[in-house]
């Protein structure tokens, strides 16, 4: 769809919503503060040190994207139907949080974000995108070395994450399917066209590359992701990390 672009005021909706969930992305990253006790090196511990201010400042420019296309009014909270779908999008053992949280969660931040800029018309969107980007492209490329080492080892655990995957990947499709009248209706009919592909083709591209970051065939299957689920709820009480300090970052 190489001739679609999004422009102000038309699309105004649409950019706002979007910046919103972003900005809801960016405070879930502040949870780095957790996860570096459980980083199993220095170096590691350091890059996410790194990461959480990025993640800040992604916030704060995302904000001032949301007040640059809707000005006056506040950013939403996220629906409770989107948090439902969604979580946990984060594992709690090391592995489980660097392929959930940067190899899955942000490659997925990263693919919008490639589509708004390929089709947005506005300079300064376009250019904090681009520069928000650059630093989601190394938070992926950490997640994916994380987990290919730990994959290195482990088979069973190479299967299990892709369980864990298949889960993100029907809940988009999910969420796809509640949503795309109320799309069609509610945004411009290039949005819904970009909304289209962002849940179709990038969808299978998605698959694909956690597939081969894996060394799995890319085949969906209900009964590996509720497998996969199933152990990741019964270990639920016994290990990971507790507290979530959202919640009180947004009171700060």
């Amino acid at each position: 769809m190489p001739g679609i672009k999004l422009t102000l005021p038309k699309d105004r909706e649409l950019f706002a919503f979007v910046f919103a969930r972003f900005i809801d992305g960016e405070l879930t990253g502040i949870a780095e503060g957790q996860a570096m006790q459980y980083a199993p090196d220095l170096r590691a511990a350091d890059f996410l040190a790194r990461q959480i201010r990025d993640e800040i400042r992604h916030a704060r420019l995302y904000k001032n994207l949301y007040a640059y296309v809707s000005p006056g009014s506040p950013a939403p909270e996220q629906s409770w139907l989107l948090r439902q779908i969604t979580n946990p999008v984060s594992g709690r053992l090391w592995v489980e949080h660097c392929f959930l949280d940067k190899a899955v969660g942000e490659r997925w931040v990263h693919y919008l974000m490639q589509m708004l800029i390929g089709h947005t018309q506005d300079t300064r969107i376009v250019k904090t995108l681009q520069a928000i980007a650059r630093d989601e492209v190394t938070h992926i490329a950490f997640g994916e070395t994380q987990v290919r080492a730990r994959i290195a080892h482990s088979r069973f655990m190479a299967t299990y994450l892709w369980g864990l995957y298949l889960r993100v990947d029907y809940a988009l499709a999910a969420a796809y399917r509640l949503t795309r009248s109320v799309v069609s209706r509610r945004y411009s009919a290039e949005g819904a066209a970009l909304l289209d592909q962002f849940f179709t083709e990038y969808r299978d591209k998605g698959l694909r590359e956690v597939a081969q970051l894996l060394g799995v065939k890319p085949r969906r299957s209900v009964g590996r992701m509720l497998f996969s689920q199933l152990i990741y709820l019964v270990r639920w009480p016994f290990a990971g990390w507790w507290q979530n300090p959202v919640r009180a970052f947004r009171a700060s």
